[in-house]
């Protein structure tokens, strides 16, 4: 890692901006007759929002690298979630990616078909051997034809969401079983409320719905992917499908989910219309902000057939990347290994994010957050329940065949095993 001789000075250079337009290693010259290097990443953080925590501390470790770099300065360009992937695979197609970018584990292998990013094992593995478990991140997630092509900084985790004062209200525990979930969320459902919500909407192209299909179908001892080749559509992911309809013949959601994304189902929980989701670890914060929320949303990990042993969850999360033209890979791995340091992790879980470096959560700056018993519980879950999510290029298609499939199964009667191998046809 590139340490400071100068900070003073490098520190009245220090840059953390929004840049304008094109990559920093446009023309391919990043560095200055002094040999100072300038790198660029890409994002859809904005260091100067407002109202996002992780923004604000994006800003906070970018600074606090530049200060202590030797000649390494970065800069911050913020471009909206929906546009960055587009973004980068269009400046990359025409010499002007970033050296340094920020993907969403699920759309890496789409960078990595792209050719967007470039191989990063000689600079990762080495670190990775040294920190062994305390790497949270099952690797093999962003690991494709035996190479690392990004590093993981967060992880994301899906939990059983349930809205404590509804079920106290109601006179109901929480469910321990997939049976007691279903017979608990009907139980809410006639109290007015949407007892378990799960997203029918296409929205979002069927996400919110995948996110429960793939724990569900895991739970039946069956697989999404082999490789490149979809396989759900055997008895598990049958059995998974039919679930979604014992659930809805059961009452323990109505017709209102077919409008529902994830976004939806996240505002009905803080609007207190949905009583239990499966969501995102990563949503959870914003969720319990909303007003009268707070500690009435709980979570606990997801409930299988057998009660004390939970479902399987799926891991993704936020990675950085080399791109495929930066201009100091050798600076840019500097960078990244600094943004994924216990430092840099203790900041980004003060912003809400979970960190991927186990040992950070016994940390003196983590143990003082109001959450920090249940950071560690997520993190326990992850350890011992934890696999990557299942991607590939196409996989965002896939997810909305998916969700229309399981629409037709669950609200017009169609045969759960013929809509699968219709689905999985088309997409093999």
């Amino acid at each position: 890692m590139v340490r400071n001789v100068a900070a003073a000075a490098l520190a009245a250079a220090l840059t953390v901006s929004v840049a304008a337009c094109g990559g920093a290693s446009d023309g391919g010259d990043s560095g200055g007759t002094d040999g100072a290097k300038e790198l660029e990443m890409w994002t859809f953080l904005d260091p100067n929002s407002p109202d996002d925590p992780r923004g604000a501390a994006l800003k906070d470790i970018v600074e606090s690298y530049n200060e202590q770099s030797d000649g390494i300065t970065v800069t911050v360009r913020s471009i909206n979630y929906a546009k960055i992937d587009a973004e980068v695979i269009k400046a990359t197609a025409s010499n002007n990616g970033p050296d340094l970018i920020n993907i969403y584990s699920n759309q890496l292998p789409t960078h990595v078909a792209a050719k967007t990013v470039q191989p990063m094992t000689e600079y990762a593995q080495p670190l990775l051997d040294e920190l062994g478990d305390d790497y949270l991140f099952p690797v093999d997630g962003v690991t494709f034809d035996d190479e690392i092509m990004a590093m993981p900084w967060e992880t994301r985790a899906w939990l059983l969401w349930y809205r404590a004062d509804l079920l106290e209200q109601a006179g109901l525990e929480v469910p321990t079983t997939l049976d007691e979930l279903g017979d608990t969320a009907a139980a809410l459902q006639q109290t007015g409320k949407t007892g378990l919500a799960v997203g029918f909407s296409n929205a979002g192209l069927g996400a919110d719905f995948m996110e429960k299909f793939i724990p569900f179908t895991w739970g039946n001892g069956g697989e999404i992917l082999d490789g490149d080749e979809a396989v759900f559509n055997d008895t598990a992911g049958v059995e998974a499908m039919d679930y979604f309809t014992e659930l809805h013949d059961k009452g323990a959601f109505g017709d209102e989910v077919l409008s529902m994304g994830a976004d939806e189902v996240v505002n009905g929980v803080k609007a207190g219309t949905i009583a239990m989701a499966i969501e995102g670890s990563y949503r959870v914060g914003a969720a319990r902000s909303g007003e009268g929320i707070g500690e009435n949303l709980q979570t606990v990990p997801m409930p299988s057939d057998t009660a004390g042993t939970p479902l399987q969850t799926p891991v993704a999360g936020q990675t950085l990347a080399i791109g495929a033209g930066a201009s100091d890979a050798d600076a840019a791995w500097d960078f990244i290994q600094y943004y994924t340091s216990a430092e840099s992790q203790a900041k980004f879980a003060a912003a809400g994010v979970l960190p991927v470096l186990s040992s950070v959560y016994d940390s003196a700056e983590v143990q003082a957050l109001p959450n920090a018993a249940e950071l560690a519980t997520w993190r326990d879950y992850v350890v011992d329940f934890g696999r990557p999510n299942p991607v590939s290029p196409n996989f965002s298609e896939l997810s909305d065949a998916l969700v229309t499939a399981g629409q037709r199964v669950v609200f017009e009667g169609a045969d759960a095993a013929e809509q699968l191998d219709q689905v999985a046809e088309n997409y093999n």
